[in-house]
């Protein structure tokens, strides 16, 4: 079961196994939305199997230092973006539309730092950790971007895309990619999951179906649709 926690400008993910894992944890500030999630499952955070962040931006590791500090709960987070969440900075964010250039002093927020307890390369099985699915392998948006893949073809995706802040069921690019084409491979490599259903960090969740469109129309490639199993 899949559980999304709105953040002030990012979504979290509960993903309820036979132990809960929570992926990313929000900007600074959300921390109150977490645990009110988390009590509402009658969940403690020591009863977390593992934190996973999908990238180490503020508005996705930015209550994780928190979390780790009261529950001694695990952080896994790709090598590449190690930097990040030890500094507490997001780095270089590159806009990808003037919007983008508006917002971003107002998304670009210092965090508390943290030494992430499991860096990774390639990815991971969670089966060790009660769920059923894997972390892959997704940069782009920054150089350490990941995705976890699990159930029926499912995927939270981070900041690979983001959803529509008007209209359901629909992918847009992310207000931020520090490599485009690095990140439309990632894009690529999703739509070769055969996912049914898109969980991003910002905004609604669309399907695979839209996956596979954004990704024709912008890129011009065309993949056959799975509707297997991931």
């Amino acid at each position: 079961m899949l559980v999304r926690i709105h953040g002030a400008i990012s979504n979290c993910y509960l993903l309820l196994g036979e132990r809960p894992i929570l992926v990313d944890t929000g900007a600074p500030g959300d921390l109150k939305r977490i645990l009110n999630a988390l009590k509402s499952h009658k969940i403690c955070i020591k009863d977390l199997a593992l934190i996973i962040l999908t990238n180490g931006h503020s508005c996705h590791a930015g209550c994780a230092a928190e979390l780790k500090r009261r529950g001694g709960v695990q952080i896994a987070l790709h090598v590449g973006d190690a930097e990040l969440v030890r500094n507490g900075e997001n780095g270089v964010l590159v806009p990808t539309s003037t919007f983008s250039r508006v917002v971003r002093p107002f998304v670009d927020e210092p965090f508390e730092p943290f030494e992430p307890d499991l860096l990774f390369r390639d990815g991971f099985s969670l089966e060790p950790h009660g769920v059923k699915g894997r972390v892959i392998f997704t940069p782009g948006h920054t150089a350490g971007s990941s995705s976890v893949v699990f159930g029926a073809g499912e995927a939270i995706i981070g900041d690979v895309l983001r959803g529509s802040m008007l209209l359901p069921n629909k992918a847009r690019e992310h207000f931020f990619c520090n490599d485009p084409e690095l990140n439309n491979r990632s894009i690529v490599r999703l739509a070769r999951e055969g996912l049914m259903r898109c969980h991003p960090g910002n905004f609604g969740s669309f399907s695979g179906a839209e996956l596979h469109r954004f990704l024709a129309t912008t890129t011009g490639e065309v993949m056959e649709l799975s509707s297997e199993p991931v």
